[in-house]
C-alpha cells in the first residue's frame, strides 16, 4: 500500500535510532458515535496510540449526547445531528464520518468504533486508499435492540457481511466473539480485552454499608428491573444506578411504583475519569446481563473489571462466560436464576456473612492483579502498526507483542 508523505513518516517512526518528531508521526483518526462522556475504551485505545502517531476523535454531538466534556489530551471533532437515535442517528453520524475523511487532508488510517460507524469510515478509507481499522466492541447483530426486530436484524447483517469481510484489522472484546468473526469471515481477529488500567490502590468495602453498584449503560437486557424489584424483599440494601440509557424512564417509574426512592438513586452519566468514586464507595458491583442473545451470552463488560480493579466484589447473574471468571478468581457471588426472589435470597444470605465477604474482596485484588490494561498496550500498537505498513495480521499468537494478551486469554478460555 503506498502511503505517500504518511509512509515516510512511518519510516521515520519505526527506526528505533531516531528521535521522532511530532511532525513525522502518521496520522490516525479514531470515528465513534457513541457519546463521549463515559467513551473509557477509546480513550485508552487513543491513549496507547498516542506515543507513537498524531491522533483525533471525531464524534457527534445529539440532542441525547453529552454536551460538555472533560479535557482530554487528544483533538476532538463533534458534528450536529438533530436526533438521539434510529436509522436517521446512524445515517447522519456516518456522512459526517464520510464528508470529514473525504476532505481531510493529511490523515493515515481511520479506526472504526463497531459496526455503527463503518460504512462511512469505510468508504472514505477506499476512495482516499487509506488504512482502515475496527474496533468490534460486541457482537452487533445480537444486541437486544437488533436481534428482535427480524427486519432490522437482516439489514445489519446484510452490512455486516458486506463490511467486516473488507476490513483486513479488526479487534473485539472476548474469546467467543473472536471466534466467530475468525470463522465467519476467515481472518485473524484480534483479543483486546475491556479492563481499566492498574490501580494504585485497593477500596475498603464494608458489608455493613449495603450498598449495591450497576455501572453502565441503561439498556434492555441488563437485569435492572430484576434487581429493583429484589430490593422489596432485601431489607437494607440500597442500588445507585450510574448510567444512562433509553430504559431510564421505565426504570425510574418501576422504582416509583414500589416505592423504592430513599434506596434506588439514578445518578446518571459521569466522566469515566470520576467513575471510580462511586465505584469505590460499593459493596458489591452488579452485573445482572441477560443472556437473550449471543452478545450477551459472549459479554465480557467492562463493568466487572472496573469492580474487581478497585477491589470491589461482584454479583453477577446468567450470563456464562462472566459466571465462569467470576467463580475462577472467586471475586464474587453468581445468583443461578437472575429473579427477584432469587437476587433477594442471595443478598439476605450474603449480608450476614462476614468471612465470606472477605474471602471474595481477596478474590477482587486477586484478579486485579492480573486483569488491568497496560497488559495489552503493546498489542494495540502492533495491530496499528501492522495496518500502517499493510501487512497481513497474523494470528494473534505468533505476534511476540500480544504474549501479555495471549495469557489473558489463556485465563479466560481457562475457566
Amino acid at each position: 500500500m503506498n502511503f505517500g508523505e504518511g509512509g515516510m513518516r512511518l519510516i521515520y517512526f519505526c527506526r528505533a535510532d531516531i528521535q521522532t518528531s511530532p511532525t513525522l508521526m502518521p496520522r490516525v483518526i479514531h470515528c465513534i458515535i457513541h457519546d463521549l462522556l463515559p467513551e473509557h475504551r477509546l480513550h485508552k485505545i487513543v491513549s496507547a496510540m498516542a506515543e507513537i502517531c498524531e491522533v483525533e476523535v471525531v464524534s457527534v454531538l445529539s440532542p441525547v449526547a453529552s454536551r460538555s466534556l472533560p479535557q482530554r489530551p487528544y483533538r476532538i471533532k463533534r458534528f450536529w445531528i438533530p436526533v438521539g437515535r434510529g436509522p436517521f442517528f446512524f445515517l447522519l453520524g456516518n456522512l459526517w464520518f464520510f464528508i470529514y475523511l473525504l476532505l481531510k487532508k493529511n490523515w493515515d488510517a481511520v479506526v472504526a468504533n463497531d459496526l455503527a460507524a463503518l460504512p462511512g469510515t469505510w468508504l472514505a478509507s477506499v476512495l482516499r486508499r487509506k488504512a482502515l481499522l475496527l474496533d468490534s466492541r460486541e457482537l452487533f447483530t445480537q444486541t437486544p435492540f437488533v436481534v428482535h426486530r427480524p427486519f432490522r436484524r437482516r439489514l445489519w447483517e446484510m452490512l455486516e457481511r458486506f463490511l467486516y469481510a473488507r476490513v483486513d484489522y479488526i479487534i473485539t472484546v472476548s474469546p467467543p466473539i473472536a471466534r466467530y468473526f475468525e470463522q465467519k469471515y476467515k481472518k485473524p481477529v484480534w483479543l483486546v480485552y475491556n479492563l481499566p488500567p492498574k490501580s494504585e490502590g485497593f477500596a475498603c468495602p464494608r458489608l455493613e454499608d449495603r450498598l449495591l453498584l450497576y455501572q453502565g449503560m441503561l439498556h434492555p437486557c441488563r437485569g435492572l428491573e430484576e434487581l429493583i424489584l429484589a430490593l422489596s424483599y432485601a431489607e437494607g440494601w440500597r442500588l445507585w444506578i450510574v448510567g444512562d440509557g433509553p430504559t431510564r424512564a421505565s426504570l425510574e417509574k418501576l422504582v416509583a411504583q414500589h416505592a423504592l426512592e430513599e434506596r434506588v438513586r439514578f445518578l446518571g452519566m459521569v466522566p469515566f475519569e470520576s467513575l471510580k468514586e462511586y465505584t469505590c464507595q460499593a459493596t458489591f458491583g452488579i452485573s445482572g446481563e441477560l443472556p437473550r442473545g449471543l452478545n450477551h451470552e459472549y459479554a465480557l463488560p467492562n463493568k466487572v473489571f472496573d469492580y474487581v480493579q478497585a477491589g470491589i466484589p461482584v454479583i453477577v447473574g446468567e450470563a456464562p462466560l462472566i459466571r465462569k471468571v467470576v467463580e475462577h478468581y472467586g471475586c464474587g457471588y453468581v445468583v443461578e436464576r437472575w429473579t427477584p426472589r432469587e437476587i433477594a435470597k442471595a443478598l439476605n444470605a450474603l449480608a450476614c456473612q462476614q468471612e465470606l465477604y472477605e474471602r471474595l474482596v481477596e478474590g477482587a485484588r486477586k484478579a486485579a492483579r492480573e486483569l488491568y490494561w497496560e497488559r495489552q498496550i503493546p498489542c494495540i500498537r502492533a495491530w496499528l502498526v501492522a495496518a500502517l505498513e499493510g501487512r497481513p495480521l497474523p494470528p494473534q499468537e505468533a505476534e511476540e507483542k500480544c504474549r501479555e494478551v495471549v495469557e489473558i486469554t489463556k485465563i479466560f478460555e481457562g475457566v
